[in-house]
């Protein structure tokens, strides 16, 4: 939108991307009550921000030095398909 209105960019703040912090296979688990099995089921399968930071780490050499924490400057969480995007332009 800024860009398209020839806004000027500079000076304003960093997109801010909340990255889940849990322990190995203790990811939350929101379900309702009857559907447990199902919510386990699915939570098995689903990526976390932490858990496709770890993945990209292994498949991507030029993100192995960036931390979690500034990982959004150079990559973008894509929820659809869980994984870590490298955005178009570096912040």
């Amino acid at each position: 939108m800024w860009r398209l209105n020839e806004f000027n960019l500079s000076n304003k703040s960093h997109t801010v991307v909340r990255l889940d912090v849990h322990l190995p296979q203790q990811q939350p688990i929101v379900y309702q009550d009857g559907q447990e099995a199902q919510a386990i089921e699915r939570a098995a399968l689903r990526k976390t921000t932490l858990t496709s930071w770890f993945e990209l780490n292994k498949n991507d050499p030029s993100a192995h030095n960036i931390s979690n924490s500034d990982i959004s400057q150079y990559y973008m969480f894509d929820k659809s398909t869980t994984n870590w995007k490298k955005r178009q332009r570096g912040l």
